[in-house]
Order: structure tokens, then C-alpha cells, then sequence
């Protein structure tokens, strides 16, 4: 493969050429499939470094006066905030952090506190919610994800926040052939190369069973 630019065409044309297809007559449409998916599984595991995904890893600041109700955030399906739909720019892989954005000023103190900790539960954690002694302190807000939505707790606390949302994104779909997209302008030369031996692996496995 190049050393220099290696588009969506060069990786597909890697995975078919490693598994004995390359006239694509057999694997071309799994070999397409397995780049989304090797990307989409290997941008969330662990040691995967910023450089690496450096092209899906998003921040936006979300104002959650613009939003009804404020405690309930839409981050994955279609449309946009401002047809009703979900708040990103992009469909999240995996949400990495929430923070309050420092850049600006909290209109409102809420009980002297004008930053927070945001904490991600888990399903565990969340159940627990109910339990009295289970509370966060003051400069806390607790956060789960269901479904397409983000919830935070307790509800009261989510007045004038503007919040910043550091995500990584669902790959774009990507054109094949004439005009593919140079991915090493997103990613890093390792990643594309683990993403290659996650779809020759992947196709292997089908292989090995036919």
C-alpha cells in the first residue's frame, strides 16, 4: 500500500488482495462492510489514542437552554436541534466526556456552584437512583445514556449549562472508486492498518466455515 495516501478504494482493495479475492467476486461487498465495522469497533477499544481517530473525535458545545426538556439530551437518530431531532452534529460512537464549557460564564449559581462534575453511571449505578443514600454532591450531576438519549440527574440541576460534549463520531460513509476519500487524513496509518487485518481476519473466519 501507499505510505502516503491511503483512500477507502485502497483499503477495501488491501482486505480483498490479503484474502485471495482481488478482482472482488467474491468478498468486495463484506470487504466494504468490515471497513465501517473494523473502524467503528476499533475507535472504541482500548488504547486507541486521539492521533489515531483524530478525524471522528468531536467536541460540541451544546447551550441546554435550547433544549426541552433540559435534562433529556437526543443524541443519536436523525434530523437536527433545530428540527426537533438529536442535539450532535454526528451519530456518537461512544460519548468520552462531558464537561461544563469554561470559555463562559454561568448566567445562574446554583447553591454557589457554577461548574460540575459530570459522571457517567452505570446501568448498575442508575437503578440506585432511587436509594436515598445514593446522591451526588453538590458540584456533581450524574448522566446515563438510553437508547438515543442522555439523562441527567438530578433534573433540577440542568438550568443554563453550556455543556461541552467530547464524542466519537460513526464513520461517514464513504464513496468507492474514482473520488475516495484519503482516510489518513482522519486516522492514523496504524489504525487503518489494524482496521485491514480486522476485515482480512473477519472474512478468514468466514472462510475457515464455507
Amino acid at each position: 500500500m501507499a505510505d502516503k495516501t491511503i483512500t477507502y478504494y485502497d483499503v477495501v482493495q488491501e482486505i480483498l488482495k490479503r484474502v485471495n479475492d482481488a478482482d472482488g467476486d467474491i468478498y468486495l461487498d463484506r470487504a466494504k462492510e468490515l471497513v465501517y465495522e473494523g473502524i467503528s469497533s476499533l475507535a472504541v477499544s482500548e488504547g486507541v489514542s486521539r492521533d489515531d481517530i483524530r478525524g471522528i473525535l468531536k467536541s460540541e458545545v451544546i447551550d441546554v437552554t435550547n433544549i426541552t426538556p433540559r435534562w433529556k439530551l437526543q443524541i443519536k437518530g436523525s434530523g437536527s436541534l433545530l428540527s426537533g431531532g438529536r442535539v450532535l452534529d454526528n451519530n456518537p460512537a461512544k460519548i468520552i466526556s462531558i464537561t461544563d464549557d469554561l470559555t463562559v460564564a454561568d448566567e445562574v449559581i446554583i447553591g454557589g456552584i457554577t461548574e460540575h462534575r459530570y459522571i457517567e453511571l452505570s446501568l448498575e449505578e442508575v437503578n440506585r437512583l432511587n436509594d436515598p443514600d445514593y446522591s451526588p454532591f453538590n458540584d456533581e450531576i450524574f448522566y446515563y445514556q438510553r437508547g438515543d438519549y442522555i439523562y441527567f440527574y438530578p433534573q433540577e440541576r440542568m438550568i443554563t449549562q453550556k455543556l461541552v460534549i467530547t464524542y466519537i463520531a460513526e464513520p461517514d460513509s464513504y464513496s468507492y472508486g474514482t473520488g475516495s476519500p484519503a482516510l489518513e487524513r482522519d486516522f492514523s496509518l496504524n489504525f487503518l492498518y489494524k482496521t485491514i487485518d480486522y476485515g482480512v481476519g473477519r472474512i478468514r473466519e468466514q472462510q475457515s466455515g464455507e
